[in-house]
């Protein structure tokens, strides 16, 4: 899905899928269909501002960071348009370990670092990278928190992928969980940046 960052108004919707239909799923069990059912907030809407501002994050970030987004709840639906940074234990390049977001928070945003292709883990292009591993499925899994999102930075442009919670709790045992096909963006530049200017220097010693 490939959408322009400079949206003049209204907001991003960013997806509601049925998980059962996705190839990349693992099989439901009635235990996993009913915690689907469950599941009150099913779509993620993230503000314009917000996500250039996640965007320009990834692009600049030589490490890992988590943000904790917030927003309101109108029935199913998740708006968010802030975020608070949790304090950070721990950060590098391929990993992250921070302190709990606070209570109310409706999605949890890190980066990915491109570095280039990884055959260790099947990473051929920065689409490969917006994934969930290991660590990040069991992080979510633990947590309560309705929504994970992903963006790629280092990357020929913003790369931004999110799954619902549950996606993740029914796919815990997989070794990654990759993006869903109606569930990333790819924006060809930030708006109002020079196309052919590399990312800035990295905001984080």
């Amino acid at each position: 899905m490939r959408l322009a960052l400079g949206v003049p108004v209204g907001m991003i919707v960013v997806g509601l899928v049925v998980p059962s239909a996705l190839a990349a799923q693992a099989a439901l069990t009635p235990a996993d269909s009913a915690i689907l059912a469950s599941q009150p907030l099913k779509r993620l809407v993230i503000a314009p501002s917000l996500l250039r501002r996640i965007s320009l994050l990834a692009a600049g970030l030589d490490r890992e960071v988590v943000l904790c987004l917030q927003g309101t709840v109108a029935g199913d639906t998740a708006l968010v348009r802030e975020f608070v940074m949790p304090d950070v234990v721990s950060s590098a390049a391929d990993h992250v370990e921070p302190l709990p977001c606070a209570a109310g928070t409706l999605a949890v945003w890190h980066n990915h670092v491109w570095a280039g292709p990884d055959s260790s883990f099947g990473v051929k292009t920065p689409e490969d990278l917006c994934s969930l591993s290991q660590p990040d499925l069991r992080t979510v899994v633990a947590d309560s928190i309705p929504f994970a999102i992903v963006s790629v930075g280092h990357a020929h442009g913003p790369i931004v992928c999110w799954w619902r919670r549950v996606q993740a709790v029914v796919n815990r045992h997989v070794k990654f969980l990759p993006r869903f096909p109606r569930q990333w963006l790819e924006l060809p530049t930030l708006a109002g940046a020079d196309p052919d200017q590399k990312p800035p220097a990295p905001s984080v010693p």
